[in-house]
């Protein structure tokens, strides 16, 4: 007779068959589908072939085991003895979850059993794989290694390593002192605003009003030899973005062009 409450392991339905077996290949599926742990790879083992002989019955006519070909029910089934033998041939965590399932379904409390929740990868094994990645990206340096690193670990498990570890900016790859907007000014008598606005006239960089890097500028062809983006603590709230920077070589090419050429004191 059909057993009409159906099992669920881990978010798959497992089918039955008209004796009560239940459906092996559907248990498969719900372990991952690992083409290595399939049913009929299992069933082959002398073990398991020595537990069928010793759950087949000769004064039962139902066999532990039966498969059915064709139509939407195609497949291996086996008893429970045989589900959870099975299920721990797949792995020790797959075992507990059918144990569960199947507790849960005698006691008729199908709702206690729910699918893991997944799990975040850790930061630190997320980071290290996304350097891995971004140092096959062409034209990537090593400071933009670490940066897009950190923003993908960032979206993966929301933690920003280099927040984390109270790395506000990377320092630039020489030994030059990359300056900000600000910086350049007070060297020339402009403000930060004048300051991109001229970088911007003299083709060094464009205004973007979304940004995957989070940085209102971008680097032209022109600007790129003389300028780095930096992953900079953001001054309200929590997060990073990044912030172009320039060469100091670029007070002088900008020094022209200032009102007042003089540094500020």
């Amino acid at each position: 007779m059909t057993n009409n409450t159906s099992l669920t392991i881990l978010s798959t339905a497992i089918k039955q068959d008209a004796e009560g077996r239940y459906c092996l290949n559907d248990c498969h599926k719900a372990s991952g589908g690992d083409p290595n742990k399939a049913p009929g790879q299992w069933l082959v083992n002398k073990q398991t072939q020595a537990l069928v002989a010793e759950l087949t019955d000769v004064e039962i006519s139902t066999s532990p085991v039966s498969s059915v070909k064709g139509g939407s029910n195609q497949g291996t089934y086996g008893s429970e003895e045989l589900v959870l033998a099975y299920a721990q041939w797949i792995s020790p965590s797959f075992h507990v979850q059918c144990l569960r399932a199947l507790l849960a379904l005698m006691k008729g409390d199908i709702s206690s059993v729910r699918a893991k929740r997944p799990r975040k990868p850790a930061f630190d094994v997320a980071y290290r794989r996304l350097l891995s990645v971004a140092s096959t990206l062409p034209n990537v340096d090593e400071n933009q290694r670490c940066l897009m690193a950190a923003r993908g670990t960032h979206e993966l498990t929301g933690i920003n390593p280099l927040e984390l570890l109270g790395a506000t900016s990377i320092a630039a790859p020489d030994a030059e002192n990359y300056l900000t907007p600000t910086q350049i000014g007070e060297q020339i008598g402009m403000n930060a605003r004048a300051v991109n606005v001229t970088l911007t006239q003299q083709g060094y960089q464009v205004k973007v009003t979304s940004s995957a890097v989070g940085s209102d500028y971008e680097p032209t062809e022109k600007g790129k030899g003389v300028s780095r983006f930096f992953d900079t603590t953001r001054r309200h709230g929590k997060g990073s973005q990044q912030q172009l920077k320039w060469s100091p070589r670029m007070v002088a090419i900008l020094r022209p062009f200032a009102k007042n050429p003089e540094p500020v004191s």
